[in-house]
């Protein structure tokens, strides 16, 4: 090659050589840049996605806790013994009477804060459910007793809101008014390892068939399911002789 052409060569090299490196680079900054675009498209609707979940969730949760929340039968048959007790025992009726106002005060959600309706303390739901049994016991002419129990210390501890009143409820329906003569309710509250162990004992007419399928546990499952997954667990079981056992156990929470 001639003395001459060398250094033309050189710089058409040059040129020729940063010119596909640039078309390289480029190339794959390109690359980068789109696949960089695509994952921020991918989080941004994994998070919308999660955001709709979650609104689901909470709507299913206040559904369950308006459908638990609205028993008209009991207030209905409660204001009919009322009724039927105001010309015989003046006295009992406003005991009853008291007693009814008591648990609507306990019962009753703040329903104008959404949020708020969806949290509670197991202290205010053992509350919920021994002014129910304080009503029930002046309904059922005394032949009822019952006992919340649980350690002062627990009493702060997060639970889901009207599901306990729902196993007390059964309690009461399909093992106490059932059968004749004396009965008992007790709620107990008690820690196993890390979980928060609840539940209801009666001694009445035990397990029928088909009870564990009913409309209220259903929602207590659904509830318990929405809340934790797997982590929570309502079972069922009938004790020897007569009665029942109602039992959730639930991961152990900060207070609401």
């Amino acid at each position: 090659m001639a003395p001459e052409i060398k250094p033309v060569a050189s710089v058409l090299r040059v040129i020729l050589l940063a010119t596909v490196y640039g078309l390289f680079g480029g190339g794959l900054a390109l690359r980068a840049y789109f696949s960089e675009g695509r994952r921020f498209t991918d989080n941004r609707r994994r998070q919308e996605l999660d955001a709709l979940r979650t609104q689901k969730q909470q709507a299913d949760l206040r559904l369950g806790l308006l459908q638990a929340q609205v028993e008209p039968h009991f207030l209905f048959n409660t204001l009919a013994s009322v009724r039927a007790l105001v010309r015989q025992d003046p006295a009992q009726a406003e005991a009853t009477l008291d007693a009814l106002v008591d648990h609507l005060r306990a019962t009753i959600p703040k329903l104008r804060d959404g949020e708020a309706m969806l949290h509670s303390t197991l202290g205010q739901q053992l509350d919920i459910c021994a002014s129910y049994l304080a009503l029930m016991k002046l309904r059922m002419g005394g032949r009822l007793s019952y006992a919340v129990e649980a350690e002062a210390s627990l009493r702060q501890q997060a639970f889901p809101p009207l599901l306990l009143i729902t196993l007390v409820e059964n309690a009461i329906k399909h093992g106490i008014e059932p059968q004749p003569g004396p009965g008992r309710v007790e709620v107990r509250a008690s820690v196993k390892g890390e979980r928060l162990v609840v539940s209801v004992v009666d001694d009445g007419a035990g397990l029928q068939p088909g009870l564990g399928s009913g409309v209220g546990l259903a929602n207590v499952r659904d509830q318990l399911a929405t809340r934790f997954g797997d982590r929570a667990t309502l079972s069922l079981r009938g004790l020897p002789g007569r009665g029942a056992v109602a039992e959730i156990q639930l991961p152990l929470e900060p207070a609401a």
